[in-house]
């Protein structure tokens, strides 16, 4: 299995750890906050995490036995969740999926999502960023079905891609470690799993509707503030399963990265200013809470690193 390797290369383990709490933290750091509920006896609990970071792209494997998980809405990113071992119901939106060895679900950013996993479930986790997804449809935007089988065809080229870096400890470390053959295989990986998965492109409209252009007001309106989808679709007076298909066919995004873009433009802004030299009050000042994350996202979307743009702004 392609996710066998990966656990097993200790430069990409992440945690191991017998606490809850922990655990939640240490996936949240890569992936996104969560509630992750143990059935039975939590003394027992053991969780085990090992995650890739590929340029827009993380792959990792996540252990955790037999637990239940909620997700209010999935970030701006595109999550892929297949089963190495064990499997997994999940539910999104309304419908409900069983995943294993040969099936997977795809979940689409804003996604609100549930799952129950087995207690030999091993996880195999994909994340894509928005902007990675969106420039390998050249700006517009994926329609993928909710259920992915690795059984057809058409998926062989995406599944031998992975394989072929995935399955061997040397590709891995190459993987880990050069940054040009990242960005080129984070462009490959996702092409082959849309060409693989029969995408339909969809260009974003010119011409959005009223609940578009209240939901991107009430944003400028409130943008270092902590925003979440509920509040920005309360404020656009609709459902939030009607603005996230919205933002999508009229913006090619979604609210939520909508509002880190914005955020980031903020802080490029100030750093180029020198508003004040400590890149972490920069991020804290414009709405960013976990500063990881906005140090990579401020680097995929400049190319380069906060305090680069610090230090060039010095000069």
């Amino acid at each position: 299995m392609i996710g066998r390797q990966l656990s097993k290369h200790k430069a990409c383990r992440l945690f191991t750890s017998r606490d809850v709490e922990d655990t939640r933290a240490r996936i949240a750091a890569v992936m996104q906050p969560h509630q992750l509920d143990p059935v039975g006896d939590t003394e027992l609990f053991e969780a085990e995490m090992n995650f890739l970071p590929v340029g827009g792209l993380g792959i990792g494997t996540i252990r955790f036995g037999r637990t239940n998980l909620r997700i209010d809405h999935v970030e701006d990113y595109h999550l892929l969740i297949f089963c190495l071992a064990g499997q997994a119901r999940v539910t999104a939106w309304d419908q409900e999926a069983s995943i294993g060895p040969d099936k997977g679900v795809y979940l689409a950013p804003g996604t609100p999502v549930r799952a129950k996993f087995s207690e030999d479930c091993e996880q195999l986790v994909i994340r894509v960023e928005s902007n990675v997804m969106r420039q390998a449809c050249d700006g517009g935007r994926p329609s993928m079905k909710s259920q992915i089988d690795l059984r057809q065809p058409a998926l062989k080229p995406w599944l031998g891609l992975m394989q072929s870096m995935l399955g061997d400890a040397n590709g891995i470390e190459l993987l880990r470690t050069d940054r040009r053959l990242q960005s080129d295989y984070e462009s490959m990986f996702v092409r082959t799993l849309l060409h693989g998965h029969g995408i339909e492109e969809a260009k974003a409209s010119s011409i959005a509707p009223v609940a578009v252009k209240r939901a991107e007001a009430f944003i400028h309106s409130h943008l270092t503030e902590r925003l979440n989808l509920d509040q920005i679709a309360g404020a656009a007076g609709v459902p939030v399963r009607t603005l996230l298909d919205s933002f999508q066919r009229f913006r090619a995004t979604t609210p939520m990265q909508f509002v880190r873009d914005l955020r980031l433009d903020l802080a490029r802004t100030h750093l180029e200013a020198r508003k004040t030299d400590n890149v972490t009050s920069i991020a804290l000042d414009v709405g960013f809470v976990h500063l990881g994350r906005f140090s990579n996202a401020y680097r995929a979307r400049f190319g380069e690193r906060p305090s680069e743009t610090l230090r060039t702004a010095r000069k």
